[in-house]
């Protein structure tokens, strides 16, 4: 009974430690596509996944350092929009979208509106443009649509020589033009720093992947460091996750779980012993 016993509790310690090694060493899982174009691939497996897009700002086609924005995308899924007949089907993708304003003081700035290019994708590449349904009409099913930070969607191009986008949020009639609201960085202002909105983009047909690209945002309220209601606009670029970093060759396991089950294989041989002495007949010389 003590042999198979020591074996016992040697067997749990090494499979403690191999349990928790196994935990320490699992990889963590990738979301998106991110391809050397700065576009971004998004499909089914994303949900809930977010990516982070930073933008720079620029006034008049100049560089302003520390005029900056941040956006991050929060991928809500899809949902088919069933129609009358087939070709009537309709896919809408959702995102909830966290816009920052992080504009360097003194330098302030007023984020106004933000958009992007919209592409088909076969999960490794991108295909032609894929065009939106219902843009700049009233937000019913079927629809692009905005709601929260901004309420309108819109087509067009941003100024300062930015160049067309597929589709832009704002509060504004067009991505040219000027509007009240957005995030700024001014403390004497009502608007806040950080706000949501939540952006559906509808499709023709099935859709099951696409890709984003082209991101930009529109500046207005430019002061300070020379400017005095100025306004621009900033390109971004999405951030690449960074890769895991591979296991080490040794892992620690944890000194609580396998030290426990050292005491348990110790205490059952210390039983074992004590029941084998107890069964010993004494032996009487004749």
């Amino acid at each position: 009974m003590y042999r198979p016993l020591s074996k016992l509790a040697l067997g749990l310690a090494v499979l403690a430690s191999a349990g928790v090694y196994s935990v320490a060493a699992a990889p963590s899982a990738s979301a998106f596509t991110f391809l050397n174009d700065g576009s971004v691939g998004i499909n089914d497996s994303d949900l809930n996944s977010t990516f982070t897009v930073n933008f720079d700002g620029n006034v008049a086609t100049q560089n302003v350092t520390g005029l900056t924005s941040e956006a991050t995308f929060k991928f809500l899924g899809f949902t088919t929009i069933a129609g009358a007949t087939r070709n009537s089907t309709k896919t809408e993708a959702a995102f909830e979208i966290s816009l920052s304003n992080t504009t360097s003081a003194p330098l302030l700035s007023r984020t106004s509106a933000l958009g992007f290019d919209v592409w088909n994708f076969d999960g490794t590449s991108l295909g032609s443009g894929l065009a939106l349904q219902g843009i700049g009409n009233s937000s019913g099913s079927g629809d692009t649509r905005s709601i929260g930070l901004f309420v309108n969607d819109r087509s067009g191009s941003f100024p300062n020589q930015f160049g067309d986008v597929d589709v832009c949020f704002t509060n504004g009639n067009t991505c040219q033009g000027g509007t009240s609201g957005g995030v700024d960085n001014n403390p004497s202002t009502s608007n806040p720093q950080t706000d949501k909105f939540t952006a559906t983009l509808a499709f023709s047909g099935s859709v099951s992947q696409f890709a984003l690209n082209n991101f930009g945002v529109r500046y207005q309220s430019i002061d300070g460091n020379g400017f005095n209601g100025a306004s621009g606009t900033g390109q971004g670029t999405a951030v690449i996750p960074s890769a895991p970093k591979p296991p080490g060759p040794r892992q620690i396991p944890e000194p609580g779980t396998v030290g426990a089950l050292l005491l348990m294989g110790a205490g059952m041989l210390h039983t074992s012993r004590r029941k084998q002495q107890d069964g010993q007949q004494p032996q009487i010389d004749l």
